[in-house]
């Protein structure tokens, strides 16, 4: 449920974005695109933090070691993602989430941390599935 807060921030990410508004979806997420394939998900996570999801791609089946590593490490406490981790959905579908708390942002800190998600959201695609361009 989105709170007075939340809503506060959201509103200043519209501004931010120079757009109207940021109406939440029939899930209750708002869902960004940035550039030309890369979706982030805002939801409201309690009355303090903002959950953050951004969908990376399929897991591959087999994944080789390297990349194994390479994800689990992306989930270390020293991690240069955190306080971002990587996990999978049920639908084998990698994402990059992370609590984002109301209080420490405004609008365009906010739309900062969205676009700053979705540019590692590219760099993680290349490093699962060796793509050089983002996957849509």
């Amino acid at each position: 449920m989105w709170n007075e807060k939340s809503k506060a921030l959201i509103a200043g990410l519209a501004a931010a974005l120079g757009i109207p508004g940021l109406p939440p979806d029939a899930t209750g997420g708002i869902r960004l695109t940035v550039g030309e394939a890369t979706d982030v998900y805002l939801y409201a996570g309690d009355d303090d933090a903002l959950l953050i999801v951004a969908p990376v791609g399929p897991m591959p089946r087999t994944p080789e070691y390297g990349l194994a590593v390479y994800l689990l490490r992306a989930n270390m406490f020293d991690s240069d993602l955190a306080p971002f981790h990587i996990g999978i959905d049920q639908a084998g579908t990698l994402v990059m989430w992370g609590r984002a708390p109301v209080a420490d942002f405004d609008g365009p800190k906010l739309a900062a941390l969205v676009d700053a998600v979705a540019e590692r959201v590219e760099d993680i695609r290349v490093e699962v599935m060796g793509e050089e361009e983002p996957a849509g």
